[in-house]
C-alpha cells in the first residue's frame, strides 16, 4: 500500500522517496495486513452487528489513523498547504478519512482552512475543474418517493422545507411522493438539467456486483416496477447533462458508498457521486451509511444556510461548509438543541410538515432522546462523520 502526498509547491523534507515534487509514503508489509483485518472487522460489524458498529465508530477511526500513520504523512505536507484533496484507494473509499483524528485532539479536516474533500480519480478532478459555476439560484429537489417496498423517510418532509427557504419560490422545484418517479425526472429532465443544485432526500442503494446497478430508488407506489422504478447509475452516465449544475446533494443511505470488494484489491472508483460528476456537476455531497434523521435534518438545514452566504463558485467552498458543519453537529449542546426543540417557531413547523400525527410524534421523540444525551447528542462519529463532499 502507498499514499501519495503532492504538494503545490517544490516538497519539503520528508518521506521515504521524492520523484519530481511527489512524496511516496510506503506502508510495511505489516500494516498491510493490518489494514485488511481493520476492513474486515469494519465491515462484518457494519452489515451483521450496527449497533455496535455505532458504539465503537471512534475506535475504528482511531485505529484506522494508527494504521495509516495519518500523524506522519501529514509530515509530508507543508504547512502552508490549506486544502487537501483525497484520492481513496483500495477498501479507504468506505471510509471518511477527513475525520481521522489526530494526535492533537484535532480531526484531519480541521488541519486544512479551505476543506478536505475527495476525487475519485485524476481525470475526473481534472474534467470538474475545467468549468466554474457561478450561479446558485435554480433548486430541483426529490422528495420521499412513495415506495410499497420501503418506509418514507421520517425527516424528509422537513429537510426539503428548511433547504427550500433558501431559493426563490419561482426558482424551486419540488417533486415528492407519488409524482416523485423516474418518468417525472424524464417528463421533467430539462428542468432538472437546467439547474444550479439537485437535492436527493430519498433511500438509494449500492450494488456491490454490479456498480452500475446501484440506484436512487424513487416512487413505485404498488411495487409493479420493481428495478424499473430506479433511477440507476447507468442511467445517469448515459442520460444526465448537468453542466449547469453546482451541486448534487444525496440524503440518501449509503448514496456515497463505491465499489469496494472485501477480496478485491481494484482502484475502480464507481458510484453514485462519480456518475454524477461524470455528467457534469462540479460537486456532489452524499452518505457512507444510513444516517439518523433528526441528525441529517440538522445537518442539511446547517449546510445549506451557511452555503447561500459564501462565494458558492469558488473551487472547494463546498467541502468548506460541509466541514465547519460537521464541526457544528459534533459540538452543539443539549441547551442549544433544548432551545431549538423548544421554540415556538420550530414547533409549527413540524405540525406543518408532518402529515402523520405518528411520525411527528416519533420526530418529537427523537428530540427528547438526543436532548437527554449530555453534553452534546451528537458528538459519536455517527452522526457527524458520513457526510462527504467530492468534487470542487
Amino acid at each position: 500500500m502507498a499514499f501519495i502526498v503532492i504538494p503545490p509547491s517544490p516538497p519539503s523534507k520528508g518521506g521515504n522517496s521524492e520523484v519530481k515534487g511527489v512524496k511516496v509514503w510506503q506502508s510495511s508489509a505489516e500494516d498491510r495486513g493490518k489494514l485488511i483485518d481493520f476492513i474486515k472487522d469494519y465491515r462484518d460489524a457494519y452489515e451483521n452487528n450496527k449497533t455496535a458498529w455505532i458504539n465503537n465508530l471512534n475506535d475504528y477511526l482511531n485505529q484506522l489513523s494508527e494504521i495509516l500513520h495519518i500523524d506522519e504523512l501529514l509530515e509530508l505536507i507543508p504547512k502552508s498547504c490549506s486544502r487537501l484533496i483525497l484520492i481513496p484507494h483500495w477498501f479507504l473509499h468506505i471510509i471518511t478519512l477527513h475525520c481521522l483524528p489526530l494526535k492533537d485532539g484535532q480531526f484531519l479536516y480541521q488541519r486544512f482552512s479551505n476543506g478536505v474533500g475527495y476525487v475519485p480519480s485524476c481525470q475526473l478532478l481534472k474534467l470538474v475543474k475545467l468549468s466554474q459555476r457561478e450561479n446558485f439560484t435554480r433548486l430541483f429537489a426529490i422528495k420521499n418517493p412513495t415506495r410499497k417496498d420501503l418506509k418514507p423517510l421520517l425527516g424528509a418532509n422537513l429537510e426539503i422545507e428548511r433547504i427550500s427557504q433558501g431559493f426563490a419560490t419561482e426558482k424551486t422545484i419540488i417533486i415528492g411522493e407519488l409524482e416523485a418517479s423516474e418518468q417525472t425526472l424524464e417528463n421533467r429532465r430539462q428542468e432538472l438539467q437546467a439547474s444550479h443544485c439537485i437535492h436527493f432526500s430519498c433511500h438509494g442503494k449500492f450494488n456491490n456486483e454490479s456498480p452500475r446497478d446501484s440506484a436512487l430508488m424513487l416512487a413505485d407506489p404498488d411495487g409493479n416496477l420493481g428495478e424499473l422504478a430506479n433511477l440507476t447509475l447507468a442511467e445517469v452516465f448515459e442520460k444526465f447533462d448537468l453542466r449547469e449544475c453546482r451541486l448534487v446533494t444525496f440524503s440518501a443511505c449509503e448514496s456515497g458508498i463505491i465499489e469496494s470488494k472485501a477480496d478485491s484489491i481494484s482502484d475502480e472508483y464507481v458510484g453514485l457521486p462519480s456518475g454524477f460528476l461524470f455528467a457534469g456537476s462540479s460537486s456532489v455531497v452524499s452518505t457512507l451509511w444510513t444516517v439518523d434523521p433528526l441528525a441529517t435534518t440538522l445537518f442539511m438545514t446547517k449546510f445549506y444556510h451557511d452555503l447561500k452566504r459564501i462565494s458558492i463558485q469558488d473551487q472547494g467552498s463546498i467541502a468548506i461548509v460541509l466541514n465547519n458543519t460537521q464541526t457544528w453537529l459534533r459540538t452543539l449542546n443539549s441547551k442549544k438543541l433544548t432551545r431549538i426543540k423548544n421554540s415556538q417557531k420550530f414547533q409549527q413547523l413540524l405540525d406543518r410538515v408532518f402529515e402523520s400525527k405518528r411520525d411527528r410524534r416519533k420526530f418529537q421523540d427523537l428530540l427528547e432522546a438526543a436532548v437527554k444525551r449530555e453534553p452534546y447528542p451528537f458528538a459519536n462519529p455517527y452522526y457527524w462523520t458520513a457526510f462527504i463532499a467530492t468534487g470542487v
